[in-house]
């Protein structure tokens, strides 16, 4: 080994003891002995707040900030037990030892989401360390540093128990071996609810951009989605595979079938990609998906990329901005974070779920997607992450955030933009100092995203014009907006869609509107297969 490798590996050493040190005196301090072990099921008794919202109870409150309290590094440590020459190996090995044990110990509430996120960097530690250490470990030193980093993982996370092989000892370690080095593909979680506008995005990126990345359909049992719907979505084009979720991870605390939107972060943590976009059935390509996995310099930077929402609903959303504050108390925000006009300035939601780009092979990506799992679990969701928010979408930026993994916005602090048909408004001279003005709008029901050059890259939306209202008429896309102000219709005193004004309006160029016209043509050739065999 050289002079270079082996200062890198001590190096390892010293900030891995160092942070499993913080732990023992966290231990020593606050432990078991002081904070009670809570039992995994229960859970604190809330009141109702404004518009059916949980309020957060003063022990609530308590308990949050005794668990995120800063460690105490003034006391000096008592020395570790055993011989006296014991190596740093050794040491690490035991220093780990009593972290593991602790975290057994101490099962965390529900509403402990900084603190999960502080076990998750010393676990992702944990594992970047044993990588730079296995080439100097002893086979039994290896085993006893695997085995607790294993029994670690299953204490926070009990989904990911094999529900094949129940008794495996190591099924974070089986779960990490089924993901295929280098590879890439597609997500999407289908349902019979959602099949219709499922095909149409799978036509689209294969048919129509002729996208040769591997697609997986996530489903979560057979009353989700049957036998014959499976097997029609794997006739549609090549390389398409299903995927129960619930064959993969173990369902009991996730109840995945009933939990809406929350099998998205399961799916793209069971899939076998390494490299993962996960996309929402509304979803539309105007470029083929591979280029974000090859070319974004966030993605590249980050391993995890994520899209914004419309800008909307300034101030009206009190409740889910004390719940991210109280979270993210004392939290030193990240890039991404500090860009956030959302967070900063108080909008109301911060990301668009229609695509999820991960990178797995990276561990710091899949700390922050094991917190997001976490966040989706039933009690989680069902008494915090969804009850402050709208579904999983908090769910992904709050993950990565409080878990200390990197993650990066497309566009920056860009949000969303409108792909549709322009209107022109006539304001009359009295409105505007006596001068004739025009207003140009681009009215659509979508949430238009740009690539980094700029141009059109994927909208989330769906087909139609309005899938809430005719279920035969399919979109017109004539213009384009971004930077403007976006209105959604249900704050509209007239109209049939959202609209966004105040930015520049521009025409639909040639490339993409063949696209949308093709996908058009598509969906609706598979919509009539589908009726055929009544599968809708």
């Amino acid at each position: 080994m050289s002079p270079l490798s082996r200062s890198k590996s001590r190096q390892a050493l010293l900030l891995f003891l160092w942070l499993s040190m913080l732990f023992l005196v966290w231990q020593h301090y606050h432990g078991p002995n002081q904070i009670p072990t809570r039992p995994v099921d229960q859970h604190v008794a809330r009141g109702t707040g404004h518009q059916g919202i949980p309020n957060l109870t003063t022990r609530e409150e308590e308990e949050e900030v005794a668990y995120a309290e800063p460690v105490n590094t003034s006391p000096k440590i008592k020395q570790a037990q055993g011989p006296a020459s014991l190596n740093e190996v050794d040491l690490l090995l035991s220093s780990i030892a009593k972290t593991s044990q602790y975290f057994l110990n101490d099962v965390l509430s529900g509403s402990a989401f900084k603190n999960m996120g502080q076990r998750l960097q010393v676990l992702g530690t944990w594992l970047q360390t044993q990588e730079t250490l296995t080439p100097k470990l002893s086979p039994s030193q290896l085993e006893t540093l695997h085995n607790h980093i294993e029994r670690a993982t299953l204490s926070l996370f009990p989904f990911i128990a094999d529900p094949k092989r129940p008794r495996n000892a190591q099924p974070f370690t089986t779960l990490r071996q089924t993901y295929q080095k280098g590879s890439e593909g597609i997500i999407l979680v289908a349902s019979k609810h959602n099949l219709r506008y499922i095909c149409h995005l799978i036509q689209n990126i294969r048919v129509v951009l002729n996208s040769t990345l591997s697609i997986q359909v996530a489903h979560a049992g057979d009353a989700m989605l049957s036998s014959s719907r499976r097997r029609f979505l794997t006739k549609l084009a090549p390389n398409i595979t299903t995927m129960d979720v619930t064959s993969l991870l173990d369902d009991h605390t996730l109840e995945l079938e009933k939990g809406g939107p929350a099998i998205r972060s399961f799916a793209a943590l069971a899939s076998p990609f390494e490299k993962v976009l996960l996309m929402g059935s509304l979803s539309v390509f105007l470029q083929p998906p591979e280029r974000i996995l090859h070319t974004h310099r966030g993605f590249k930077d980050t391993g995890a990329l994520l899209f914004h929402h419309h800008l909307y609903g300034k101030g009206e959303f009190k409740k889910t901005h004390d719940f991210w504050h109280k979270h993210l108390r004392s939290h030193e925000p990240s890039p991404a974070l500090k860009s956030s006009r959302v967070y900063n300035e108080g909008y109301a939601e911060e990301l668009d779920p229609g695509l999820v780009v991960l990178d797995k092979s990276r561990i710091s990506t899949l700390m922050g997607l094991l917190h997001v799992c976490w966040q989706n679990t039933k009690r989680v969701r069902r008494d915090y992450s969804y009850a402050f928010g709208d579904g999983d979408r908090d769910t992904w930026w709050l993950g990565f955030e409080l878990s200390g993994s990197p993650y990066a916005w497309n566009d920056g602090a860009r949000y969303g933009g409108t792909l549709g048909w322009l209107e022109i408004k006539h304001a009359s001279p009295e409105e505007n100092g006596g001068k004739k003005l025009k207003h140009g709008r681009v009215c659509g029901n979508t949430n238009l995203h740009l690539d980094e050059e700029g141009k059109p890259l994927w909208f989330s939306g769906g087909l139609l014009k309005d899938r809430r209202g005719d279920e035969e008429e399919y979109g017109v896309w004539t213009h384009w907006m971004v930077d403007g102000v976006w209105q959604p219709k249900g704050q509209q005193e007239e109209g049939s869609a959202d609209r966004m004004w105040g930015g520049e309006v521009r025409e639909v160029g040639a490339v993409e509107k063949g696209v949308l016209e093709r996908s058009v043509e598509e969906a609706r050739e598979v919509d009539g297969r589908s009726r055929m065999f009544a599968l809708l």
